[in-house]
């Protein structure tokens, strides 16, 4: 039990830590990290996506240099030749620089175990490119049967590499649909030379460490044996120095790294249990009076324990009115004008709020430390959050208990909660991907949580939906609502495929579903039900879990789950199915569900999907008052539409077995992205060339 000097320690040391005591100041770096991973669309050359920077031709970075890549030991991968041959590096060279991993005596085709890091040594050259110079390793890589960019950018290369640089130097610039299986593809590795200010501290190498979902900064710094200030200088990393799963973070060294020491620290080995032994040559009998004396002294202890969280708890009040009666906050009665209870930020507002002194932050994540939390999270006064949100002003209200909220001139928004966040705030920390919203903070304050994320400035895509028919705001396209679509299926992709552990999100809706951008694109919210699955490993299908809460949206709950409780990507496939099915016919889940059958809604949309095939007329005049006639004339390719029912029908089986997997959602959507209007429009299969009843059905 914590004494009060432990207590008034843990206060001060979360008092320098969220006062931003201990924040290093903000630095000019050499090579920008980049973060947009999976926003392939878009190349983000300004924030090094492309490549780091080598400058122009003349200049004075150096045009090569020795350098060392970092890659993770895995199925099919999982030896140093076979990394050091999709790295295009020599084998031997591999070798030589991870015999303390390897063993003593064995060769390079050895396999490792799993999640052992690797040191890669090799050249990285100033290269130029269509896009400009940028200091890379050329490797090559021959595409397999439903690789895309983003798959051999994340999964077969970790991240030393990049879409937008696959897209740009690998295809040339030529779409991502034009990807073959057995092509082959030129792939720029990332890594970088040490400026000339880098040397003279001392760097000899820049290392292109791969960042695992558990990593943070400091850790990584500390493995290599550098500062951690020194790596956000080398990066342009700001505090809080948030970092990313399947990014490169570059790490100065002043000689070759020892591979031992940047593998993954083993959990710490659970306490030995307690064993009692009995005195020596006493029968078994006289074990009674041991027992009873056991079950003494944990009734003594479990009253010890409770007085002293009695105590423990008393102090903490003491100290607050103390603090309070010392003027450092003014808390005002309920009911009363506020004077002073969400004055301006100072030191104390974190612990002392509205008169309540809570450490409730920490308390309320077990599984996260203080120092987590404040390096990936801002943590926001409930001040702040007043003046971002004019008090929360209920015409800054979105919707719920969500508002606007404006943070020197940043748009955000602002989500008022009353639940325990503390599984998605650990979720939600750690995820990287475009189509998940982003958490940027948090606040506690009299027992609710105010959680700030991104914005998204169109709002749900249910409302988007609904709302097209009354002309406040323009229909989706057809277009428009493929990509959406293709954008759910990446970021849920992400949690089940590319998230150590899988996540299942277990609240897919259109209700969940923000448009934010140009495009639009479409973001993933509402990770309050989401449940991590152990047992799957990177790349490969999760497994499943029970459970015996129930959550979700009507319309959108697997059968499995909401009859068994069992929890499983699959139940994310079943919910983006009738998402799906939202988008072509623009009506809410909750109506098409009401026209199902019992125990089966979506007979009717399998009998369709099976008639398909015959293509007749009733078939067709079926399929045509299916789909939205919202929808934008001339905008909607009949043969695209067939391909997505038939798609919607497999993710909305009884028999989640029979479910595709999200990734193969995205390929199919993937290809249909690529489907333009006016290439039906001039095809012979269009009704305006050749009357066969084929083409646009609006």
């Amino acid at each position: 039990m914590a004494s009060s000097h432990d207590l008034t320690a843990m206060l001060l040391l979360l008092f320098s830590i969220l006062s931003g005591g201990l924040a290093p100041p903000q630095v000019q770096a050499q090579q920008p990290y980049g973060t947009q991973i999976a926003d392939c669309s878009n190349q983000h050359n300004s924030s090094g996506l492309l490549g780091y920077f080598c400058g122009a031709a003349g200049s004075s970075a150096p045009p090569s240099c020795p350098t060392f890549l970092t890659f993770t030991a895995r199925a099919p991968r999982s030896s140093l030749a076979s990394i050091g041959a999709l790295l295009g590096a020599d084998p031997a060279s591999v070798l030589a620089h991870n015999d303390n991993e390897q063993g003593a005596g064995a060769g390079a085709d050895a396999p490792l175990p799993e999640g052992t890091r690797v040191l890669v040594p090799t050249t990285c050259a100033c290269t130029a490119t269509p896009g400009g110079r940028f200091y890379q390793r050329n490797a090559t890589y021959v595409a397999a049967a439903g690789d895309t960019l983003f798959i051999i950018a994340n999964n077969t290369f970790q991240g030393l590499t990049s879409c937008q640089a696959l897209e740009a130097q690998g295809l040339r610039g030529a779409p991502p649909q034009s990807l073959d299986a057995g092509q082959s593809l030129p792939v720029p590795l990332r890594c970088a030379c040490p400026t000339a200010a880098q040397a003279a501290a001392g760097a000899r190498f820049l290392v292109s460490y791969l960042v695992d979902v558990s990593d943070e900064l400091a850790a990584v710094a500390a493995r290599f044996g550098v500062d951690a200030q020194t790596v956000a200088e080398a990066n342009q990393l700001q505090p809080p120095f948030t970092i990313f799963p399947y990014t490169t973070l570059l790490i100065p060294v002043s000689a070759q790294p020892n591979v031992s020491r940047i593998q993954t620290p083993p959990a710490a080995p659970p306490p030995p249990p307690v064993v009692v032994a009995p005195a020596p040559g006493k029968k078994s009998g006289s074990r009674v009076g041991l027992y009873i004396g056991v079950a003494v002294a944990v009734v003594a202890v479990a009253a010890i324990a409770s007085a002293g969280a009695f105590l423990a708890l008393r102090a903490r009040r003491r100290r607050a009115r103390a603090v309070l009666a010392a003027g450092a906050v003014v808390a005002e009665k309920e009911g009363k004008a506020g004077k002073g209870n969400d004055r301006a930020a100072t030191s104390s507002d974190f612990t002392v709020t509205g008169g309540e002194f809570s450490l409730s932050t920490t308390e309320a994540f077990s599984s996260i430390s203080v120092t987590d939390i404040k390096s990936s999270l801002k943590v926001y006064t409930y001040a702040e959050l007043k003046a971002a949100t004019d008090d929360f002003s209920p015409d800054r209200r979105i919707g719920g208990s969500v508002y606007r909220a404006a943070f020197n001139g940043d748009a955000a928004a602002v989500e008022v909660v009353d639940r325990n966040v503390s599984t998605e705030v650990e979720l939600m920390r750690k995820i990287n991907h475009l189509n998940l919203i982003r958490l940027i903070g948090l606040c506690h304050h009299r027992g609710r949580w105010y959680l700030v994320t991104e914005y998204a400035e169109h709002g749900a895509l249910r409302d988007r939906l609904l709302t097209a028919g009354t002309g406040a705001a323009a229909p989706l396209t057809w277009a428009q609502r493929v990509q959406v679509a293709l954008d759910v299926a990446e970021g849920l992709r992400y949690l089940h495929e590319y998230a150590r552990p899988a996540w299942v999100h277990m609240d897919v809706s259109s209700g969940s579903v923000l448009l934010a951008g140009d495009g639009p694109r479409a973001k993933l919210r509402g990770f309050g039900a989401a449940r991590a699955i152990t047992g799957a490993t990177a790349g490969e299908e999760a497994l499943f879990t029970m459970t015996s809460r129930i959550a979700g949206t009507r319309g959108y709950i697997a059968p499995e789950y909401l009859e068994h409780g069992l929890v499983s990507p699959k139940a994310d496939v079943y919910s983006l199915g009738v998402m799906l099915l939202e988008l072509v016919t623009g009506r809410d889940a909750e109506e098409l569900v009401g026209d199902g059958a019992m125990g089966d809604p979506f007979v009717a949309l399998r009998e369709l999907a099976e008639e398909l095939d015959g293509s007749g007329d009733a078939v067709l005049q079926r399929l045509e008052e299916l789909v939205d006639p919202a929808l934008p004339a001339g905008s909607c390719p009949q043969d695209a539409v067939v391909m997505v029912v038939r798609l919607i029908e497999r993710c909305v089986r009884q028999d989640p077995a029979r479910r595709p997997t999200t990734g193969e959602v995205a390929q199919r959507l993937l290809k249909l992205s690529g489907v333009s209007v006016l290439s039906w429009r001039n095809s012979p299969e269009s009704p305006r060339s050749s009357g066969s009843g084929k083409g646009l059905m609006y």
